[in-house]
């Protein structure tokens, strides 16, 4: 079986250590940084309390989810039969173990969960089908068919995009959320899909027809998802009072605003010009570290908010609003850093245990325990931030382990930050004008 979906109760498996450093933990906080040793702060910086998992994700129906696994093991069955008729000593390697996970889901009613591994184990099971297709010299091996094939996904993707393009919403902070999960689920169609190549005469092997093939499948299983969160999206406007207000013009306009921002900011070259500056001159110390990453986790996710799917108007303005959000979080974070460029190295990890602390008050006050579908997607990278912001998180320390420290303790101050500013992306979408 594959591992579970990764969740924050992990900590509960662990809860036999927790128990003895709970009673020191609670107090950490609210010392002065410098009052304590850095191992014993090390320690508490993985025992404060981190946030719910409290992403949001569009609700799957038996139904769906029972369908994605029977088409799952269809697929498995198909594959070992073609593997029977193949002369050869390997193995058909199956789902490598989703199938199984995804049944187990099923049966413990964890319907999105199903899902999600009916659609992981496609990738492995049609991957091992395209090859067996492909080594027999069957019709559905040959990439002009599954060009076609791809193509015919593709455009089943556009006609639900055109479907919902108006973005008709009742309640903004809910049917928002809904309409960012379809876009997305497009996106992926249009990555995963097969493409004719405009190189006609390049030679497929039996892995390339494997990816090929494994990749329509999985494609063809994200319209499927797209069109049953469309349809329960219309379910749940119905029910509120009919068709909604279109949401498409401020959606674009929040857009072209949210970029008129972001280039009012320094340019990632010329910050990373800044930054390499203070190294030339202060050397490599915990200022010049936490510098480098706040800029490259603020920074470098720019790629998002290029306009490659410039039809994907809702995934593409929450995108252009996290990254001014994150660049103005960056601003902050670096006003608040509490060592200098000239400091010596080393670093007190008192100081991640308090800022932690700050992050959780902050995000228990701005997320809460079931923030609206929208809300919990503009604020999940903040969440990750918090939870990670520990010293050597899974295990793994850097050297000289002041990196580490600074590591976690950026980790909490961005995610504070961020949840400074995502709030106010968050309005700018949900207001009434």
């Amino acid at each position: 079986m594959v591992p579970d979906l990764p969740s924050p109760s992990r900590r509960a498996l662990l809860a036999g250590t927790g128990v003895a450093l709970a009673g020191a933990t609670v107090g950490v906080g609210a010392i002065e940084p410098t009052a304590l040793p850095d191992p014993v702060t090390d320690q508490a910086s993985k025992w404060l309390p981190d946030p719910t998992d409290h992403r949001w994700h569009p609700p799957v129906s038996e139904a769906h989810a029972r369908d994605a696994v029977e088409r799952l093991a269809a697929e498995v069955e198909r594959g070992r039969d073609l593997w029977d008729e193949l002369d050869t000593d390997e193995r058909f390697g199956g789902a490598g173990g989703w199938l199984e996970s995804a049944r187990e889901s099923l049966r413990a009613d964890e319907y999105r969960e199903a899902t999600f591994y009916a659609t992981g184990g496609m990738q492995f099971a049609a991957e091992e089908v395209g090859i067996a297709l492909h080594r027999l010299d069957r019709p559905g091996g040959d990439p002009e068919h599954l060009a076609e094939r791809g193509e015919s996904i593709r455009e089943r993707a556009e006609r639900l995009l055109d479907g919902i393009d108006g973005y008709r919403v009742v309640d903004p902070g809910r049917d928002l959320g809904w309409y960012h999960e379809i876009e997305r689920r497009i996106r992926l169609v249009r990555l995963d899909a097969h493409e004719r190549d405009p190189d006609r005469d390049r030679a497929y092997d039996a892995r390339d027809i494997g990816s090929i093939h494994a990749g329509n499948r999985q494609a063809a299983q994200r319209v499927r998802d797209a069109k049953h969160y469309r349809d329960r999206l219309e379910a749940l406007v119905g029910d509120d009072g009919g068709d909604g207000t279109s949401w498409a013009d401020r959606i674009e306009r929040l857009d072209g605003r949210f970029r008129a921002a972001i280039d009012e900011f320094p340019s990632r070259g010329d910050l990373r010009a800044e930054i390499e500056a203070i190294e030339d001159e202060h050397g490599p110390g915990p200022y010049y570290t936490a510098r480098w990453k706040l800029a490259m986790w603020c920074y470098d996710a720019d790629y998002l908010v290029a306009d490659w799917d410039e039809d994907l108007g809702l995934v593409n303005a929450v995108a252009a609003g996290q990254a001014l959000a994150q660049r103005r979080a960056h601003d902050r974070a670096v006003d608040a850093l509490v060592m200098d460029p000239g400091g010596p190295r080393s670093f007190d990890s008192g100081h991640v245990v308090r800022e932690k602390r700050a992050a959780m008050k902050r995000f228990r006050r701005v997320v809460g325990e079931s923030p609206s579908p929208l809300l919990s997607i503009l604020t999940e990278r903040a969440g990750e931030d918090i939870d990670v912001a520990e010293v050597g998180f899974s295990g793994s320390y850097e050297r000289p382990i002041w990196r580490d420290r600074v590591d976690a303790y950026c980790y909490a101050l961005i995610g504070r930050m961020k949840l400074k500013e995502y709030p106010q992306v968050y309005e700018r979408f949900v207001a009434a004008k």
